[in-house]
């Protein structure tokens, strides 16, 4: 549909700006640049590239010491693996993202995922009560 077609081009353009930035400042960008492939990848179904670059984006991020990026990729990843059924490594991931939303003070955001948190663990529970 349109919506994705214009979606997609945004995230393209976007991974190029990125890429632009990179060169600058690796410190800077690499994790957002990281984060970007990932979605990218997704996108494109190729989820074996996504769920690395989304690891490479989680460790640039702490390597750099940018706790909200952290937690934004994390929180990303976490979806990413929920979405494709691997509730378990999501679940990991978003209760580590929400440890870093709280260790950075974000508190509003820390709220708003645990709800998410808790959404996906009640879903996952009434599957299993159906099984």
């Amino acid at each position: 549909d349109t919506k994705q077609a214009k979606w997609r081009s945004m995230g393209e353009k976007a991974v190029t700006k990125m890429s632009q930035l990179l060169l600058m400042s690796k410190w800077n960008f690499e994790n957002k640049f990281k984060l970007l492939q990932a979605e990218l990848h997704y996108l494109d179904g190729d989820l074996g590239s996504a769920e690395t670059a989304y690891k490479a984006s989680i460790k640039s991020a702490n390597d750099h010491k940018f706790i909200h990026e952290e937690a934004l990729a994390y929180e990303l990843y976490g979806m990413f693996c929920v979405e494709n059924h691997w509730v378990d490594k999501g679940s990991k991931q978003l209760h580590l993202a929400l440890e870093k939303y709280k260790e950075w003070g974000a508190t509003k955001k820390a709220n708003d995922l645990q709800l998410f948190i808790d959404l996906v663990n009640s879903s996952c529970s009434w599957k299993l009560k159906l099984l």
